[in-house]
């Protein structure tokens, strides 16, 4: 399994430099989620950085209220699929951040069907468009708080299959994993060769080592459907990268051995 880190935590003027120091701390890669992702991505291509996925950077949501701004974020993540193909590497996608019926008067204001059915034709698009330039799609599931589309590994498994392309793979991040799945391991098993990505961090979202998620219970699944892809840090930090990142990498190595024994 490699690991891999969001630029945005490593010190560096630029994703050279950043990636340089990435792999100084143990790190096997980067991922572009700076503002200016596919800037980075045309300089990543450049300088022949390793980049293990693209995270934000497009503007508004797939069920964004405002269509408008809904045909910005397919138009973007077509875009940044096309980088993403010359990178080797995919796009993550949520259906939408910091929107959901679980908080009050914070919807869409559209049904859940109706979100539903904007994601899938979105989606069917994009991943058609993947398909055609060699990149892929990676849907994240997010905690109840911040979407109520895309909640737990299921419904991304789900929503896959509604798309119905093979150049969409589900992602399982740690930290949200923690908030919405009964059993980590299970639902990380339960998505198997879907899985595409993978974000860590501990509990209270600084990097692993500093709460209490059973990182070892997390490889050990990861190990068993034989993922062999990025696990990426997607987190805070505790204190100065040149200290907490090292210490992170070792932990996350002994884990990753004390797994697969």
């Amino acid at each position: 399994m490699l690991l891999s880190i969001q630029d945005r935590l490593v010190p560096g003027g630029s994703v050279r430099e950043k990636a340089e120091n990435a792999r100084g701390y143990g790190f096997d890669a980067i991922e572009l989620s700076e503002p200016r992702v596919a800037e980075h991505a045309e300089e990543a291509i450049r300088d022949g950085v390793a980049v293990s996925a693209l995270c934000g950077g497009y503007r508004g949501w797939l069920i964004d209220p405002d269509e408008g701004q809904i045909r910005l974020a397919r138009s973007d993540i077509g875009r940044l699929l096309e980088l993403a193909a010359d990178l080797g590497t995919g796009v993550i996608v949520v259906p939408i951040y910091g929107r959901t019926r679980n908080l009050p008067d914070n919807g869409t204001g559209r049904t859940e069907e109706e979100d539903e059915r904007i994601f899938i034709e979105g989606m069917r698009e994009l991943a058609a468009h993947a398909e055609r330039v060699g990149g892929y799609l990676i849907l994240e599931a997010i905690n109840r708080y911040e979407n109520d589309l895309c909640v737990k590994l299921a419904d991304s498994i789900r929503l896959r299959e509604a798309i119905g392309s093979q150049a969409v793979r589900t992602m399982g991040d740690v930290f949200h994993m923690n908030i919405e799945e009964a059993d980590l391991g299970k639902a990380l098993e339960e998505a198997g060769d879907t899985l595409g990505y993978v974000h860590l961090a501990d509990s209270q979202r600084l990097e692993p080592g500093q709460g209490h998620t059973d990182f070892k219970r997390v490889f050990a699944a990861l190990d068993r459907i034989g993922y062999r892809g990025y696990s990426s840090l997607e987190c805070r930090l505790s204190g100065d990268p040149q200290d907490v990142l090292p210490r992170s990498v070792e932990f996350l190595r002994k884990q990753m051995t004390a797994a697969i024994r």
